[in-house]
């Protein structure tokens, strides 16, 4: 799952539907963020078409590319980017995996909110709709194949990162706002006293 929420860890858009397409409202999103919140529901999808893991949570954004993510259910855990390192502290296992935090280009989510970095990494293009905003990634040793976002009445409702083994995950968007007032300390991490602290993951 980690590694899954690293590829899935944060960006976001606004728009209006007026826009042509689905570049035109990336572009108009990200104009003037600097602050993202919101709610998301990130489901995971194996190549038979099972659902293998569905979780829920908070999402928050800072420019340039501070962002965290809060698991509610079905077992909390936080993923928080500081700007230095990626923490992910899961509660039950009473564990925090901490490493360097990637490049913003190795996320599509955190892409998005620079759109000037797309066509370093990724080839972009429109996948035959309108609300639909693809991304092929140029490296060739990526953690998926293809990203799509989708679009609704101007704002970002839907990511999906397709991998090499057929499996799809989903993450819907809702409840954005953009620019709220966030505390600084969102994006902050100290590990609990007592929990198994793990370098380099």
């Amino acid at each position: 799952m980690f590694r899954t929420v690293i590829v899935a860890t944060t960006m976001l858009v606004f728009a209006s539907s007026a826009w042509a397409d689905a570049r035109a409202q990336l572009d108009a999103f990200a104009a003037d963020l600097e602050t993202l919140s919101g709610e998301f529901e990130q489901v995971t999808i194996d190549d038979s078409g099972r659902i293998v893991e569905e979780v829920y949570g908070s999402l928050y954004f800072a420019r340039p590319d501070l962002f965290r993510w809060d698991y509610s259910e079905p077992f909390p855990q936080q993923m928080v980017a500081d700007g230095e390192k990626l923490w992910h502290y899961d509660e039950s296992l009473d564990q925090v995996t901490v490493r360097d935090q990637p490049e913003a280009g190795e996320s599509p989510l955190l892409v998005l909110t620079r759109p000037e970095l797309l066509d370093r990494f990724y080839e972009v293009r429109t996948g035959g709709d309108d609300q639909v905003l693809e991304f092929l990634p140029l490296a060739e040793d990526a953690e998926f194949e293809l990203a799509k976002m989708h679009f609704s009445g101007g704002m970002p409702e839907l990511l999906e990162l397709h991998d090499q083994f057929g499996q799809i995950t989903r993450i819907v968007l809702r409840e954005l706002q953009r620019n709220p007032e966030l505390d600084p300390a969102v994006f902050t991490f100290e590990p609990p006293d007592g929990v198994d602290v793990l370098e380099g993951y």
